[in-house]
This record gives structure tokens, sequence and C-alpha cells, in this order.
């Protein structure tokens, strides 16, 4: 087996792997805290774009929390050994789209009835808050700022289970997910105006049924938002 040199790397993995050799060599250590992006593009000699897709590129990697409004900030990276076969399944399975599907169905449903029942009073916050951007994102017709507070929101959820091993397995599934359907992804925010509204609302009934601690309702609320989102993806795909 051999392998051919690989060329014309992206900008932002290389913004990526200098973040990643901090990290790893303690320059970060998790829970520092990201320099701003603006300070970033202009230490690194890049456009901000490049840095966005870094930051994008390592939260998926699990390596950094994005946190709307506070930072981005070193997450412990320290994954249990049962996360990587399955990323590494995930990233080279080119038919597992449909299994995803399924998988964030009993993932999510249930991640909301945890979230209902386990959600603190600054979670409840959080999340209110996000769902507050989500809104301003569709006010604003800002497709790419619905679909980001979009995935924070769910990221979220899990965060509010407080089981750390299934809000690793989602980052790994979700990080996979958003790759394999990018484009149809940005089309179900921007392709369709009343599509947006739907949206909202099935979040509003979501975030409203775990501020509720209603487990039943979060998890049905949750079905039908994601029944709705596969229904309309696979138009596009």
């Amino acid at each position: 087996m051999e392998f051919t040199p690989v060329k014309n790397r992206r900008l932002y993995e290389d913004i990526v792997e200098q973040i990643k050799l901090f990290i790893t060599g303690g320059a970060l250590k998790p829970g520092d805290k990201l320099p701003a992006e603006r300070d970033m593009a202009e230490r690194l000699q890049v456009s901000r774009v490049s840095v966005r897709e870094a930051i994008k590129a390592l939260e998926m990697l699990g390596f950094v929390d994005i946190r709307p409004g506070d930072g981005t900030f070193v997450r412990d990276t320290n994954t249990d050994d049962i996360i990587r076969p399955l990323a590494m399944f995930l990233a080279v399975e080119r038919n597992s789209l449909l299994d995803m599907f399924e998988l964030r169905r009993i993932f999510e449903t249930s991640a909301a009835g945890l979230a209902a029942q386990r959600a603190d009073a600054g979670e409840l916050e959080h999340l209110g808050g996000i769902l507050e951007k989500m809104r301003e994102g569709l006010n604003l017709q800002d497709p790419e700022m619905g679909e980001e507070f979009d995935t924070h929101f769910h990221y979220a959820i899990f965060e509010a289970t407080h089981n750390s091993l299934l809000t690793k397995l989602f980052r790994t599934v979700s990080a996979e997910f958003a790759k394999a359907n990018s484009a149809a992804r940005r089309q179900l925010w921007s392709g369709d105006a009343e599509n947006g509204q739907v949206i909202i609302d099935q979040h509003t009934d979501i975030f409203e049924a775990i501020l509720a601690h209603d487990a039943a309702r979060a998890s049905e609320a949750m079905l039908t938002h994601l029944s709705f989102a596969e229904k309309e993806l696979r138009k596009h795909m």
C-alpha cells in the first residue's frame, strides 16, 4: 500500500493543527479560553472566515466548546476508547446516513427526556438564550446564524443530561451527520421561509417541555422535530 502526497491543504486545517498542538502540548489546558476570533485572525494573518472554520472543526472533533456569548473554551480531550472506533466508522461508511437518522432519533428523544429531569437553572437559562439567538437569525433572514444556533441548542440539551459519555457520543454522531448533509441542512433554513418558523416553533415546544421538567412531553416534542427535519432533508439530498 502506497500513499500519495496530499496537496492543496486548506488554510483552516493548518489553524486546526496549530491549536491541537497547543492543547496536546499543554500550552492550552482544559477550561482555558481561546483568544477572540478577530485577535486570532490578526495573529495568524488569516481571514476571520478561516478562523471560524477552524473553530467549528475543533468543536466537531471535541477539542473545544463554543459557548455563545462567552467564547470558545478548551475541552477535556480524554475521550473514552469507545468513541474513536465509532468516529472512524462514521467517517468512512458512506451508506450510514439512514442509520444516523435513526440513531439521532434514539439519542435525542432520550436526551430531551433526561434534560427535562436533570437540567439546572443555569442550563435552562443557557438553552433559552440559544433559542432567542435562533429567533434572531430568523428575523435577520440569516440562515447561517439560524443553523449555527440550532446546532448549539441540540448540544446544550445533551450537556443538560449530565451524562458525559452520551454527550461525547452525540458530538461524534452530530459531526459526521453535519458533514454528510451540510448542503441539505443549510437548505432547510434558507430554502423555504416557512420552514424556519416551523423549526423555531418546534424548538420552542422542546424548550418549554424541558423548562416544565416534563420528560415525556420533551421526548415527544423532540421526535416531532426530528421527523420533520428528516422529511425535509430528504428532499434536498
